[in-house]
């Protein structure tokens, strides 16, 4: 998308309301617009990452290029033996996203309290079959997950195609009081005054910087 139309629709966006819900429309629209303007091969680390590139130089003092930024998934998309969108988009999930943060997450919180949360869905054999599944079994005609369509008859449509529900905490209404003072520790590279804005903007809805908070927050905890 050209950048000129981007930035005007962007600038359209941000005149919706701030919701503090999980994954509410406004979150969703403008996390959707935040990638369209860089190459389609960072399409997915810029969608998924705390900052996008152009406000992560507002932040840190040194420069940064897409290229360094995302390497892993830049090679990940480049390598692919297709062309397909669908199908390099699972790639950076299955490799990156899943591996370097989900399960990782998931496997820390549930060791901390000796819970087995290993997931029958990771089998090796089971996630190789669906690697292989043609796409239109995955997506078609605006239908995600479309295999769901096999258990038609079989289980109720109430479970089959209830919506996806995971497991998000309200982390954008706590930002805005949680901590009462936000932690502003002075970190190399990092320009403070920017994290400030950041914090107040925020705090006075008048963003939502749920993920990037809550990463800093995070910095902050291995700092202190």
């Amino acid at each position: 998308m050209p950048r000129g139309l981007h930035r005007g629709l962007r600038r359209l966006a941000d005149l919706l309301p701030v919701s503090t819900a999980n994954m509410a429309f406004d979150f969703k629209l403008k996390r959707s617009l935040s990638g369209l303007s860089y190459p389609r091969s960072v399409w997915n680390p810029v969608w998924m990452a705390p900052l996008e590139p152009d406000l992560m130089a507002e932040v840190f003092e040194a420069p940064l290029a897409l290229e360094d930024l995302y390497s892993e998934a830049i090679m990940l998309w480049e390598s692919g033996g297709t062309d397909d969108p669908v199908d390099r988009t699972l790639e950076f999930f299955t490799n990156l996203y899943l591996t370097g943060d989900i399960l990782t997450k998931t496997d820390r919180a549930a060791m901390m309290v000796s819970l087995e949360s290993r997931a029958v869905f990771l089998d090796n054999d089971l996630v190789e079959f669906c690697r292989r599944l043609p796409n239109r079994w995955k997506y078609r005609d605006g239908t995600r997950k479309y295999l769901k369509q096999a258990m038609a008859g079989l289980l109720p449509q109430g479970i089959a195609h209830r919506r996806k529900k995971g497991f998000g905490i309200p982390a954008a209404e706590w930002l805005r009081s949680i901590p009462p003072v936000p932690p502003l520790p002075a970190v190399a590279g990092i320009r403070g005054a920017a994290v400030a804005e950041r914090w107040r903007r925020h705090r006075a809805g008048k963003i939502d910087d749920r993920l990037f908070l809550w990463s800093w927050l995070s910095l902050a905890g291995v700092l202190a």
